[in-house]
């Protein structure tokens, strides 16, 4: 039965009929209220407390949905409850949260920075060259996420550019083997690492890792 419900008191429903007259129904009476409209302004008054004024979105096994300003829910028996007052305000739209913004990723082929540590691509091409910064010893990891070794190797290689204030390490992620960056180097296997001295000239490279041969690319590069 469509109605339009007026007040809430003292455990009855006062409701009016689509073209009928006005009556009262027992609230125990009553199974369930779906409020068409999802969700109606409501002043909800408690014996001995404030009036709560929020939202009302349903009636159901003798207990109120109400939703305070914090957007809390909480169910209310209808026999704690003195007078409920429904409004015919609309209830206010909340608005959409704006979106987030997404962080800039600088272009394969952006400037050196100072960073320590800094991934300069993810698959595109990228010439190392420019990512080198003077007077640093730069150490370039190629990897790729679902490589094993590379797993282990790259925390390996974080440790070690910060512990020593003249090396930085520049990571390019290969993606795949049909990557432009690994087409452009001729990628066959991961983890590959190349040395880069002071200015940027390359001093040495190995597949894999081989801890005694990368050091010895380190202090030639010093």
């Amino acid at each position: 039965m469509d109605v339009s419900l007026d007040v809430v008191s003292r455990g009855h429903l006062d409701q009016q009929p689509t073209n009928a007259t006005p009556m009262i129904v027992p609230a125990n009476t009553v199974a369930s209220i779906d409020f068409s409209r999802g969700v109606v302004l409501a002043t909800v008054e408690l014996a001995g407390q404030k009036p709560l004024a929020g939202k009302i979105w349903l009636y159901a096994r003798g207990a109120l949905n109400f939703e305070d300003d914090k957007g809390q829910t909480t169910r209310i028996p209808l026999a704690k409850i003195s007078r409920v007052s429904f409004s015919t305000e609309p209830v206010p739209e909340k608005p959409a949260p704006p979106p987030r913004p997404k962080p800039a990723r600088p272009p394969a082929d952006s400037a050196a920075t100072g960073a320590k540590v800094e991934i300069i691509s993810r698959g595109e091409q990228a010439d190392v060259q420019k990512h080198c910064v003077p007077g640093k010893i730069t150490i370039v990891d190629f990897y790729a996420d679902w490589c094993r070794p590379c797993q282990h190797i790259g925390p390996v290689l974080e440790q070690r550019v910060n512990k020593d204030a003249d090396l930085i390490l520049r990571k390019i992620n290969i993606v795949d083997w049909h990557s432009p960056v690994c087409q452009q180097y001729g990628i066959r296997a991961v983890p590959y690492i190349q040395v880069y001295d002071r200015r940027g000239n390359k001093v040495g490279e190995l597949t894999g890792f081989n801890s005694v041969l990368f050091e010895s690319y380190i202090s030639r590069a010093r």
